[in-house]
C-alpha cells in the first residue's frame, strides 16, 4: 500500500494540534495587516489578529507563494510516495489553479483536489479522505469521488457590516445603511462560493433561521455539524452549540473559532453553523 500524505492550507481553520490529530499537513497562508505580512498560526495568534481588526486595521489574505507550496510538497515526498493537496475552494482563491499547474511537474505524485470546501468543514472532509486512502482507493479516484460527491453547507452571520465593506464584499454606503437600520446579513457557503442567503432585522431571527437551515437534513446521523465563532466565544455561539448538542451526537459536532484567513473577510463576532455529509451514507447510496 502506497504511503499518501494529506495536505491542506490554513483556510481549513486548523490549528497545529488539530493537524497532528488529523494526520494532516498544512501550508500556512499569508495575511496582510495594513500591508505588513504575517503568517497565520506562526507569526500572529488568533487573539492578536482579532484585536487588530477591532482596532480598525485593514486585513487581507493572499494565496501562499507557489515556491512555498512546492517546497512543502518536496519535503513531504521525501517520506511519502504521493500526496493529495486540498486547498481552499477554487471559487474563493486562485490557489487551486496555481497548484494544478505546479503538480504537472511531479509525474503523478501530487493530486490537487478541488473539494469546494473552506473553513472548519474541511477538517471533516480530510478525515473522510483518510478513510478513502485506507480503502486503497487511488489518489485520482479519491479526487473524482470527492469532487463529485462531497459537499458542505453553512451559514455565516457577521456581527458588523464594516468588515464586509473592508473586504470589498459590500459598498461603504451599504455597510453604513445596513448598520444604521440594524440589518443582519446571512451569508451562505455552498458549492465553494460565498453568497447572500438572506437579510433579517434581528440577530435572534438570524440565529433561528440558521439553526433551522442546518437541521433540515433528512437523517441527522448521516452528517457532521459545526458551530463556529469569530475570534472569541459569544453567548450566541454557546447557545447554538448547546441547542445542537441536544440533538446531535457529540462525536459528530464541532465547536471552535473562525481563524484569521476567513475572519479577515467576515470580522470578529461572526457566527457560523453548517453541516457536511458523512462518507458512509454516500457510498451506501451509490
Amino acid at each position: 500500500m502506497k504511503k499518501v500524505a494529506v495536505v491542506t492550507d490554513s483556510s481549513a481553520d486548523i490549528s497545529t494540534k488539530q493537524a497532528l490529530d488529523l494526520d494532516v499537513h498544512v501550508v500556512r497562508m499569508p495575511i496582510l495587516i495594513d500591508n505588513v505580512e504575517h503568517i497565520e498560526n506562526e507569526t500572529i495568534t488568533l487573539e492578536e489578529f482579532t484585536e487588530t481588526m477591532k482596532q480598525g486595521c485593514i486585513a487581507k489574505t493572499s494565496q501562499p507563494s507557489l515556491g512555498k507550496v512546492t517546497a512543502f510538497w518536496d519535503k513531504l515526498l521525501e517520506t511519502y510516495d504521493e500526496l493529495i493537496y486540498v486547498p481552499i475552494s477554487s471559487k474563493l482563491s486562485g490557489s487551486y489553479n496555481s497548484a494544478v499547474l505546479a503538480a504537472q511537474d511531479y509525474d503523478g505524485k501530487v493530486t490537487v483536489l478541488d473539494a469546494h470546501f473552506v473553513c472548519a468543514p474541511m477538517q471533516f472532509l480530510l478525515k473522510e479522505i483518510h478513510k478513502l486512502i485506507e480503502m486503497e482507493m487511488s489518489c485520482e479516484d479519491i479526487k473524482n469521488f470527492v469532487e463529485n460527491n462531497m459537499s458542505m453547507h453553512a451559514i455565516l452571520i457577521p456581527e458588523d457590516l464594516i468588515y464586509l465593506k473592508r473586504g470589498g464584499r459590500i459598498s461603504a454606503a451599504a455597510a453604513a445603511l445596513g448598520n444604521m437600520l440594524k440589518i443582519v446579513p446571512m451569508l451562505s457557503v455552498e458549492d465553494g462560493a460565498l453568497d447572500m442567503f438572506d437579510k433579517v432585522r434581528t440577530t435572534k431571527k438570524a440565529y433561528k433561521m440558521a439553526f433551522e437551515f442546518a437541521t433540515q437534513v433528512e437523517n441527522l446521523n448521516d452528517y457532521y455539524f459545526l458551530v463556529l465563532y469569530g475570534g472569541t466565544e459569544s453567548e450566541a455561539s454557546k447557545e447554538l452549540y448547546q441547542k445542537l448538542s441536544e440533538i446531535i451526537d457529540p462525536e459528530n459536532l464541532y465547536y471552535g473559532p473562525i481563524t484569521p484567513v476567513i475572519l479577515a473577510h467576515t470580522g470578529p463576532g461572526t457566527i457560523g453553523i453548517g453541516y457536511v455529509k458523512k462518507l458512509k451514507p454516500i457510498i451506501e447510496n451509490m
